[in-house]
């Protein structure tokens, strides 16, 4: 057996070799119709590979358009084409109409409140601070201005201007650190500060209002507005609603969970106040 193997080997390799010379020794003319003979082998393996790659591809079309397929596979092939066209449109018009419907809402907005705003796109976010800072497609030039407030196309307050630049800015967002401000509770009138919650939440949204009176009575589902105390931000915007309340451990002071009206991973348009 090896030896048949053997010979095999030496029978193929005697072969690869007289192919070679004759390649040589043969004119062009002749060599290359040698060559096109000896690749015309190999066509019909490569044709396999690249017919399948063809048939994965555009099976959906073969359905419709290839001559041998009876006529109710083709107009099976259209419906299928013609049902994924008429979702791709259903999808871009249902996207037009939410656009519109938040640029009509963040317009009428500007009509109704009674400071000077400036309409801006939300065009980027910090990625180390995903729901704390976010970018904006308008800056100095169009008036934009440190410290200025952000609120949403609702009204909601969403944040301030911490970072100005001709043509973009960015605004740290409610229950950063660094956005601190005054706040009160709508109903009783008792007035605290927001602040970053201490307390460990799974809720971005959640923020925490701090040294209220430890008399004073809080109750979940109460009002948070700003307070307009210290010029950061106009009087009355909303910011939350309180969800639970507890006693600071020193006894001083009552402290309260809020959670955010304005929801800051889904802001796509807002309002800066430029004169408030």
């Amino acid at each position: 057996m090896k030896q048949f193997f053997y010979r095999s080997q030496q029978t193929a390799v005697g072969a690869v070799l007289l192919t070679v010379f004759l390649l040589l020794l043969l004119p062009e003319s002749a060599r290359a119709k040698l060559k096109s003979a000896i690749g015309g082998l190999f066509l019909p393996v490569i044709g396999v590979s690249t017919a399948g790659q063809s048939v994965v591809s555009s099976l959906g079309q073969a359905a419709s358009t290839e001559p041998g397929n009876p006529p109710h596979n083709q107009a099976l092939g259209q419906a299928v084409q013609a049902e994924f066209a008429v979702a791709d449109m259903k999808m871009e018009l249902d996207h037009l109409r939410a656009e519109n419907q938040r640029l009509r809402a963040a317009v009428n907005l500007g009509r109704r409140i009674p400071w000077k705003s400036e309409l801006a796109q939300v065009v980027g976010r910090d990625s180390f601070n995903w729901w704390r800072r976010i970018k904006l497609n308008q800056g100095s030039q169009a008036g934009i201005r440190f410290n200025q407030p952000v609120i949403s196309t609702e009204g909601q307050l969403v944040g301030r201007i911490s970072e100005v630049g001709p043509k973009t800015s960015w605004a740290v967002l409610v229950g950063d650190p660094n956005c601190r401000f005054s706040a009160l509770i709508k109903e009783s009138r008792n007035q605290g500060g927001i602040v970053a919650p201490r307390q460990f939440s799974s809720d971005y949204r959640v923020v925490e209002l701090t040294y209220l009176p430890n008399d004073a009575e809080v109750r979940p589902g109460q009002t948070v507005v700003t307070s307009g105390l210290g010029g950061a931000f106009p009087k009355e915007i909303p910011v939350g609603v309180v969800e639970d309340s507890w006693l600071s451990k020193d006894g001083l002071y009552i402290e309260a969970r809020v959670k955010l009206n304005a929801d800051l991973n889904q802001l796509e348009e807002v309002r800066v106040l430029t004169e408030y």
